[in-house]
Order: structure tokens, then C-alpha cells, then sequence
């Protein structure tokens, strides 16, 4: 009893002595300010002066909160940034029957089309919906189109940002931004189930942070830096607990245990998308299992595939109905999604109307597809008659050894007139395989070598001299050269064949050789290269089919009449 006693009296002696130190300080600010206040009644003056410090006390604090009001504001406003929503029925919605020529993506994709669109009987299984997707390839491959197809196949919202809208100037409003993105997709996956939160260009905000592969290091400037990686951690923590449950979930998850019942499993998903032409900048802890578990390489279309597209854009515009479909495949084998669909539906409607029809033709979407590849024309309007004739024999030589050397390549197009996407070129013969070519022969590298010599060849034929003009070819040339250097052409495999001055000798005879054996070619089909530099002097631009029928023509000694355009009539596309 004793011992239960001391320890008792102890605590209650705690409790009062604590109670007295509380009521001391109370009481001494009670008196203080009674007495201060007294003193304020009977004097004027320190009424006064209180009356004025009161003031004082009440404008800093207004001018401190309205601080704060702005800064919270300003970071309010900061975190917010422009994205594209897309929710099932929006005008803007898109299917995969709206995206074209790549049947294999199409059907690896709707695996996951079906798990979103039927969640119930994959969490009654068990299963684990995956976190993301990445979507690598080059720009304008259809990688964001591809996300939209996904969204709108499964008939759930779409939203989207761009990777370097996370980037700011003051430190930890990129952690603002991507909570904001973050929770609208969560919100909006409540509303219907399921939502795709994708970001475009996720390299911008992904870079590896090791400072490797193309990644920032934090800059020393602290709130002003732009190498920060909260927005980039920020991503790894909401993809990681994207399956744990909500504080509203929690609460829930009580009342039904409450209730002996078994709470209701999660039934809607956030899916993260993104897309990236640099996966190898991408941070490792982004890629791994459970963060982007898959990684879709969204490549150029082959021949099948283009020839999709162009029907399916084809059909979205008036035509005429004997456009050539299988001939603009053959010539667009460079070309991505994004450029033949701009080509049909923008550049070609233009010309179109700009030439007064109301339909496209043939001619104007292969002029269209010239503006894609090459660029705008940037005609010179006087140019000195002899440097346009040395220009002229140039282009011919190629297109004439690119008739004879690669006949498995359909030239497309040779002009005089210049292009915005080609600086300092003066002239262009464009060419595209037959084909599509995923491997070759090195003697194909030989003859790619030689027609590229052919313009500077045939300008020393037929001008006299060698000009200036030819700097782009021979850096295709020292390319190639080094290439096959690398394969072993010249019956040996170099370990350092990025120093080509150790087979310099080797190089200058093999390059002489294919000088000496381009001039024979040329020589013995003057008359071709002769042909083909009067008909672009009179033309200036010659289509493929057109430089085909010049050579045939002058090779057979037949006067040479160049294909005229038939006039063709409309026809609807819808």
C-alpha cells in the first residue's frame, strides 16, 4: 500500500504544480495588462500611444497575410498547366478505327483495351492492372494518336500534358504541377472507371538523374534551378501508389468492417502513358517493372501500312479517282504518318484550290509530299544562265547514274528550284527504294557511293572543270566509305575504324576507282545526261516518271516528249 501510495502523491504533486506554474503566468499577464490598461484610462497620452501600436500591429499583420495570399496564389497559379482532356463522347474522341497502318500495334494493344474496358472479372481474378505504358519511335510516328486510340477504344477519359510543362523557375512548383496532374486523372478515373494519363515527350521531365544518358545534374541554384528532379520523383512516388487506397477509401474500408462486412475492391484505374523519341535518356527507375511495365516501339509504317494511311486520309477529302495509290506508297517510304497525313489533307487541299479546283490530284499531292520532305520552294528568280546550266548538268548526272546503278530505287522527283529544308543545295534528285530495304549487299553501299559522284563527275564532263556544289555528296560519300570500312569491304576488319587517316591510302584509291568508273557511265551515256539538263533548264522541276521517259527517249534516239498531265475528274471522299 505504501509503495502504490508514494508514487500516487507523486503524480497529483506534478498535476498541482503544473496547474500553479499555469495559473502564475496567466495571472501575471492578467495584471499586466489590467495595470496597462488603467495606466491608458488615467494618462492620454499612453492611450494613445497604444491606440497607435495597435495600428501598427494590425497593418503588419494585414500586409503579411496579403504576402502569403500572393505567394499561395502565385504557386496556385504556377502549378497549373495546359492539358488536353478528352472524356467518351467528345467530338474529339478517337478509336483505333481511326488509327491506320500498324496492324501489329493494333492487336497488342487491345489486350489492355480489354482489361480496362472489362475491370470487374480481372479483380475478381486477382489481377494486378499494369502501371504504364511507354511509347518510344520517332516524331510523328502516331504515338500520341495511338494513346488517344487506346482511351477512346476503351470509351474512357484521356488527359494529357507535355513533359516540359513540369519545368519552372522556382523549385518544387514542378512537384505542385504533377500532384495537379496526377490528382485531376485520379478524379476523373472515379468518375468513369478508368482514365489514361499520358505525357508527350516524357524525356523532358524523365531524364536519368545520374547525369548519364543524356540526364541534368540539380544545378547550385537552388530555388531558381531548372536541373531539378522533384517533378521526376514526385511521378515515381503517385505511379507506386497508384493501388493504395484513398483516405475516403480508408474511412470506408472501416464502416464496412464495422458492419462485418467485407469491403468493396477498388473498381477504377489510372493508366500513365508516355511517349519518347530518347528511351535511353529515360531515368532506369521510370522503366522498370511496376512503374512503365511495357515499352511499345512505335516505328516508320512499312509498304502495307502506308498504303492504309493514304486510303484512309484519301478518304477524308475529295479526289480525283485515278490517283495512282500503289505509286505514292513506293514514294513515301521516308515518310511518317504525321507528314503523308499533313501532305493529304493540308498541303494538297491547298494546292488544289490555289490552282482553282475543288478535288485533289495526283500531281498535287506528290508536289505536297516534295514540301514535306524537301521543304517550301525558294525559287532563285535570276540566276546567272551558266551556273544554272552547271546546276542542271549536276542533277542530270545523278539522276542518270541513279537510272543505270541503282535500278531497284524509284527516283521521284529532280529539280533546279530550291528548298527551305535544304540549305545551299541549288538543285535535288529525291529517289526512294522499290522496296522496303531492312538489309543489303555492300556492293548497294558502292553504288550509292558512285551516284553521289556522278553530280561532281558530270560537271567536270560537260562544264569543263570541276565546281563548287558537291560538299553535301561528299560527306555522304566519306560516310559510306566508312561504313563499309567497318563491314570489311576492303577484306579486313579495322578495330579503329573511326580513324579513318590509318587507311587513307586505301580510301583515295577506292575513291578514285569509283570517280574513274562514274565518268565511263556518264560518257557513255552522254546523250541521257544531255537530255535530262535541257529538260530541266526548260522546266526547271521534272517528276520521276517524267526524267524516266527523258532518258529512255535519248537513249533510243527518239525526240523526247515529256508525259502532259490528263485532267481528271472529282470525286468525293466521304
Amino acid at each position: 500500500m505504501g509503495k502504490t501510495g508514494r508514487p500516487l502523491r507523486s503524480r497529483v504533486q506534478r498535476i498541482l504544480t503544473r496547474g500553479w506554474h499555469w495559473w502564475w503566468r496567466r495571472g501575471i499577464w492578467i495584471v499586466g495588462l489590467g495595470g496597462l490598461g488603467y495606466w491608458a484610462y488615467v494618462e492620454p497620452v499612453v492611450l494613445n500611444a497604444l491606440i497607435l501600436l495597435l495600428r501598427f500591429a494590425l497593418q503588419l499583420l494585414f500586409a503579411i497575410t496579403f504576402v502569403i495570399i500572393q505567394f499561395v496564389a502565385l504557386f496556385w497559379f504556377m502549378s497549373r498547366s495546359r492539358v488536353e482532356v478528352i472524356k467518351p463522347g467528345d467530338p474529339k474522341q478517337v478509336t483505333l478505327a481511326d488509327y491506320w497502318g500498324q496492324e501489329n500495334l493494333v492487336r497488342l494493344v487491345r489486350q489492355w483495351i480489354d482489361l480496362l474496358s472489362n475491370r470487374e472479372r480481372f479483380v475478381k481474378m486477382g489481377g494486378q492492372f499494369i502501371n504504364g505504358i511507354l511509347l518510344a519511335g520517332p516524331p510523328g510516328t502516331g504515338k500520341t494518336m495511338l494513346a488517344k486510340a487506346i482511351a477512346g477504344e476503351a470509351g474512357i477519359p484521356f488527359i494529357s500534358i507535355e513533359g516540359s510543362s513540369f519545368r519552372s523557375m522556382f523549385w518544387g512548383v514542378d512537384v505542385l504541377k504533377m500532384m495537379w496532374f496526377v490528382g485531376k486523372a485520379r478524379k476523373l478515373a472515379r468518375e468513369y472507371g478508368a482514365c489514361i494519363a499520358y505525357i508527350d515527350e516524357i524525356d523532358a521531365v524523365g531524364a536519368s538523374r545520374g547525369g548519364v544518358m543524356g540526364g541534368e545534374r540539380v544545378g547550385p541554384l537552388g530555388w531558381f534551378g531548372w536541373g531539378g528532379t522533384g517533378a521526376l520523383t514526385r511521378l515515381l512516388y503517385e505511379m507506386d501508389g497508384i493501388t493504395q487506397l484513398t483516405r475516403w477509401e480508408r474511412i470506408k474500408g472501416r464502416i464496412y468492417r464495422l458492419l462485418g462486412k467485407r469491403p468493396p475492391p477498388r473498381n477504377w484505374h489510372v493508366l500513365f502513358m508516355g511517349a519518347t523519341n530518347r528511351p535511353d535518356a529515360l531515368d532506369p527507375a521510370l522503366v522498370r517493372p511496376g512503374r512503365f511495365d511495357r515499352i511499345i516501339y512505335v516505328d516508320l509504317p512499312d509498304r502495307a501500312g502506308r498504303r492504309e494511311i493514304i486510303k484512309g486520309y484519301l478518304s477524308k477529302v475529295k479526289h480525283d479517282p485515278n490517283i495512282d495509290i500503289e505509286s505514292l506508297v513506293a514514294d513515301t517510304a521516308w515518310a511518317t504518318p504525321a507528314k503523308i497525313m499533313a501532305a493529304i489533307t493540308k498541303d494538297a487541299v491547298r494546292i488544289a484550290l490555289f490552282n482553282g479546283r475543288d478535288y485533289i490530284t495526283q500531281r498535287d499531292i506528290e508536289l505536297a509530299l516534295q514540301e514535306q520532305a524537301m521543304g517550301l520552294e525558294n525559287p532563285i528568280a535570276e540566276m546567272d544562265p551558266i551556273q544554272r546550266r552547271q546546276v542542271a548538268y549536276h542533277e542530270a548526272g545523278h539522276a542518270v547514274a541513279q537510272y543505270y546503278l541503282l535500278p531497284d530505287e524509284r527516283i521521284i522527283r529532280a529539280s533546279l528550284i530550291r528548298r527551305t529544308n535544304m540549305p545551299g543545295a541549288l538543285g535535288y534528285v529525291h529517289s526512294a527504294p522499290k522496296q522496303e530495304l531492312y538489309t543489303v549487299p555492300l556492293r548497294r553501299l558502292v553504288a550509292e557511293i558512285m551516284v553521289s559522284l556522278a553530280g561532281h563527275v558530270a560537271t567536270k564532263i560537260f562544264m569543263g572543270e570541276y565546281w563548287t556544289g558537291a560538299s553535301a555528296d561528299f560527306q555522304h560519300v566519306r560516310r559510306r566509305i566508312l561504313t563499309l570500312l567497318d563491314l570489311g569491304y576492303f577484306g579486313f576488319h579495322p578495330l579503329k575504324p573511326e580513324e579513318p587517316e590509318r587507311y587513307q591510302e586505301i580510301i583515295e584509291r577506292f575513291w578514285a576507282e569509283c570517280e574513274e568508273k562514274v565518268e565511263r557511265l556518264l560518257r557513255e551515256h552522254a546523250a541521257e545526261v544531255e537530255a535530262v539538263a535541257q529538260a530541266l533548264l526548260e522546266r526547271h522541276d521534272l517528276s520521276g516518271n517524267e526524267v524516266i521517259a527523258v532518258i529512255e527517249a535519248a537513249r533510243a534516239g527518239q525526240p523526247i516528249a515529256l508525259p502532259v498531265p490528263i485532267p481528271a475528274s472529282p470525286s468525293s471522299g466521304a
